[in-house]
C-alpha cells in the first residue's frame, strides 16, 4: 500500500466520510466499504456523543472518524468530549473552524490521529505547525464551514500540496465521481472527503427535501451563507422552485453532477473503477499530445 492516507488511516481506500451524520447508519457503511466512516458531534452533549461511539463500536470493527468543529462546539464541552474519545478509543480525530493547537497534542499524545480541516495555505501552515497528521482542504465549491475565504479546489490543493510535498492531503468538496477522484489526485491531493454525494445515498436516509434539492441542482443552484463560517447552502429560489418553499439547505456545488440516489458502496466503485478509467484515458491523451 503506497497511498499515505490509507496507510496513516488503516483504510482499504482513501475516501473518508465528512461530518454530515450524528447516527452512525451511513457511517458504518463507509467504513464497511473500505473507507473511513465518521461520527458527528457539532449539537452532541458529552452524553449523546459517547453514546453514538459506542454505537458504532458496536456495529463495525473498522476505523472511523469523529468530526469536531471547535468554534461550533460548546466551548464548556470540550475538554469533556476530547477525553470521552480518548476513553472510547477513538482513532481519528477531524478538527475544524478554529485553531489546530487547542488540542491536536493533547490527542495526539493519547494515541489518536488528528486531521484538520482548512480553508487556505495560511490555515494549512498553521496545521502543519500544530503537528497535524493530515490536512483536509475544503475549497470555495464544499458544502462545509469554509469561513471568508473563496479559494478553488484548481488551485487550493496544489497550492499546499507544493508547500508541503509530504503531507497525507485530502480534497474535501467537488467530487462525486471517478473523474473528480482522478482530478483532485492529479492536483495533488491523497484522497477525498465526501459530504454532498454521500448524503445522497440509500445508507444516508436523509429527508424527502434534501433528496429533491440534490437531484434537482444545477451548477447555479447553491450559494454561501451569511456568518462566520459560511457554509453553502441551496438558493432559496431554487428550492422554491423545486419544493414550493424557500429553504436554505446546507449543499456542495457538487450537487449538479450527482443524478441519483445510490448505495455507498456503489459510490465508492464509481469513484475507484470511474477514477481509473478517467486517470487512464486523460494519460493516454496527453501521450499523444507528446508525440505530435
Amino acid at each position: 500500500m503506497t497511498n499515505s492516507i490509507c496507510q496513516l488511516l488503516g483504510i482499504r481506500y482513501p475516501i473518508l466520510l465528512g461530518g454530515i451524520s450524528g447516527t452512525p447508519r451511513l457511517g458504518v457503511a463507509v467504513s464497511n466499504a473500505g473507507g473511513l466512516g465518521c461520527v458527528a458531534s457539532t449539537t452532541a452533549t458529552p452524553e449523546v456523543l459517547r453514546a453514538r461511539i459506542r454505537e458504532f463500536k458496536s456495529l463495525t470493527d473498522k476505523p472511523f472518524s469523529v468530526n469536531f468543529p471547535i468554534v461550533l462546539s460548546p466551548e464548556k464541552h470540550h475538554r469533556e468530549k476530547m477525553e470521552l474519545m480518548v476513553e472510547e478509543g477513538v482513532p481519528v480525530v477531524i478538527t475544524s473552524a478554529g485553531n489546530p493547537r487547542l488540542w491536536t497534542t493533547f490527542l495526539k499524545e493519547r494515541g489518536v490521529q488528528v486531521a484538520h480541516v482548512l480553508p487556505t495555505l495560511y490555515h494549512a501552515r498553521k496545521a502543519v505547525e500544530a503537528g497535524v497528521d493530515a490536512i483536509i482542504a475544503e475549497p470555495a465549491e464544499s458544502g462545509g464551514y469554509r469561513g471568508e475565504h473563496e479559494v478553488s479546489m484548481m488551485v487550493l490543493i496544489p497550492a499546499i500540496r507544493r508547500a508541503f510535498p509530504e503531507m497525507p492531503l485530502v480534497a474535501a468538496g467537488a467530487v462525486a465521481d471517478g473523474a473528480g477522484m482522478a482530478a483532485v489526485m492529479a492536483l495533488g491531493a491523497d484522497g477525498v472527503q465526501l459530504g454532498t454525494r454521500l448524503i445522497a445515498t440509500v445508507e444516508a436516509n436523509a429527508p424527502e427535501h434534501v433528496r429533491k434539492l440534490i437531484l434537482a441542482a444545477t451548477d447555479t443552484s447553491t450559494m454561501s451563507a451569511e456568518g462566520r463560517v459560511k457554509p453553502r447552502v441551496s438558493r432559496p429560489e431554487f428550492a422554491e422552485q423545486v419544493l414550493g418553499e424557500r429553504r436554505q439547505t446546507q449543499m456542495g456545488q457538487v450537487s449538479a453532477l450527482i443524478e441519483g440516489i445510490k448505495t455507498v458502496e456503489q459510490v465508492f466503485r464509481d469513484l475507484i473503477d470511474g477514477g481509473f478509467e478517467c486517470a487512464r484515458s486523460t494519460a493516454q491523451q496527453m501521450a499523444d499530445l507528446r508525440q505530435r
